[in-house]
């Protein structure tokens, strides 16, 4: 049972320094992906409401570079918040000049009492699946605007559906991220269905399936050809004469046979018959949203910022949190195009290059050398894969980056690992960092190490 009082108590300590620091110069510090990029747009929203002025600096991962990169640009800022990240570095954190505020959600390192931490495991809630810095910088915001907050509501299950923390029955939300939930559908923000879950119910259903990302669908996501050949190979008219038909167009034993199918084409794909029935469940729309908007479904507004998070557009998808929409939104749908068509390259990749083996209880997919890949797409690729891995398996994908080479490494099975744990006394071990969550995980290790870093870990698998 958690201990909700002394997580409420925290964040009252921190809704505290901020109002110490009001009107003055702030810091906020995230990471890049869906639940980072909502809890900024969350605290940044909040802080520009108390007059501060707000600077962002996003970041992959707190390595040894990123710390000293942060203690120069850090510096004469009074207030300093860390979002999605930075309990893995509380003494790096405590040593910087300003009053040092953490949100994190990832597994905890060394505390340090110089600065004002929440994080749910602290407080025995579990921060994998309950709770997500969007839903912190959420509560947050509710110590500082009172019940007003709740507009936030939206931004928060966002960045938790982006963090995939849909662990609940029929993929719903849980824990405190139910309760956040629930908060925006009594305010009539947000309403849950239990539906066929294939995005734009209102656009063309070529293209609502093309977009798909979660789950990912070979030979269709990123292609509206192989959709429309798919849609026409299970006997349904994607189109009456020139109009395309939407999903909302469709018959009720039409929703049906698409649904079947889609889960047959998973399960061929490697699929379990779990994630292959990912396609029906509930979902999360956001009601001011156009019901024609990439940003109605929540699970589709955390896509788009993860796509443009990873491929760098941080700007765009802060925008878009913050509120921008016409030419902004479109350009940042373009970059999800972007996105997509690089994942199909990646997993082409895999399929047809032998980059794939198996140490021990390890599975390698080894896309170092691709120059179209950069390390943030690592997690994204290393979270589809893991959905066709079979058996109690560590996967790990290897990418390319500029201070040595992504890790990214996911649990598939029930194997008895605590990966956040695993990779960060590893990664250092090898002189580099990582950590993460009891599932999944990132790590960052010099160029020269991966063979050691993947013998440590292929020992640990078989020895766990």
């Amino acid at each position: 049972m958690g201990d909700y009082e002394n997580l409420k108590s925290a964040l009252a300590t921190a809704a505290n320094a901020i109002d110490d620091a009001k009107g003055q110069r702030a810091l906020v510090i995230s990471h890049y992906d869906a639940d980072g990029l909502s809890a900024a747009s969350i605290t940044i929203s909040a802080l520009i409401a108390r007059s501060f002025i707000v600077h962002v600096l996003i970041l992959e991962q707190l390595t040894q570079a990123a710390l000293s990169r942060l203690e120069g640009v850090a510096q004469g800022y009074p207030l300093i918040l860390a979002l999605d990240m930075g309990s893995s570095a509380l003494p790096a954190f405590s040593r910087l000049e300003g009053r040092v505020i953490v949100l994190d959600h990832h597994q905890p390192g060394e505390k340090s009492g110089e600065v004002i931490e929440v994080n749910p495991h602290r407080f025995e809630i579990n921060g994998s699946s309950e709770i997500s810095s969007s839903g912190l910088a959420y509560l947050l915001a509710k110590e500082l605007e009172g019940e007003t907050a709740v507009k936030y509501a939206p931004l928060a299950v966002v960045g938790a559906l982006g963090d995939r923390q849909d662990v609940g029955r029929r993929f719903k939300l849980v824990g405190l991220n139910e309760e956040i939930a629930r908060e925006g559908v009594n305010a009539r923000l947000l309403e849950e269905r239990m539906e066929l879950r294939i995005p734009g119910a209102k656009r063309p259903l070529v293209k609502s399936l093309a977009s798909m990302l979660d789950p990912f669908l070979p030979g269709i996501t990123g292609d509206e050809g192989g959709a429309l050949s798919f849609l026409k190979s299970i006997g349904i008219e994607p189109a009456v004469g020139e109009n395309f038909r939407t999903l909302s167009d469709l018959k009720t034993d039409e929703r049906k046979r698409l649904a079947s199918e889609l889960v047959k084409r998973l399960i061929s794909m490697g699929y379990s018959v779990t994630e292959a029935e990912r396609i029906y469940g509930a979902t999360y729309v956001i009601l001011s949203e156009p019901e024609d908007s990439p940003l109605h479904d929540a699970r589709e507004y955390a896509q788009l910022l993860n796509a443009n998070g990873r491929l760098g557009f941080h700007d765009l998808a802060l925008a878009i949190g913050l509120g921008a929409r016409g030419e902004v939104l479109l350009r940042a749908v373009d970059i999800v195009g972007q996105y997509r068509t690089i994942l199909a390259k990646a997993f082409k990749s895999v399929r047809e290059e032998n980059l794939t083996k198996d140490v021990a209880g390890c599975v390698i997919v080894d896309l170092r050398g691709k120059s179209f890949l950069n390390e943030r797409m690592s997690g994204a690729i290393a979270s589809i894969l893991s959905l066709s891995i079979k058996g109690n398996k560590l996967l790990l994908v290897l990418v390319d980056s500029p201070e040595g080479v992504k890790v990214s490494a996911r649990k598939c099975g029930h194997a008895k690992l605590n990966v956040g744990k695993l990779l960060s006394r590893l990664a250092s071990e090898v002189g580099g960092v990582g950590g993460g969550h009891e599932n999944a995980g990132g790590a960052t290790i010099p160029a020269n190490s991966v063979d050691q870093f993947v013998k440590l870990l292929a020992r640990e698998v078989e020895e766990g």
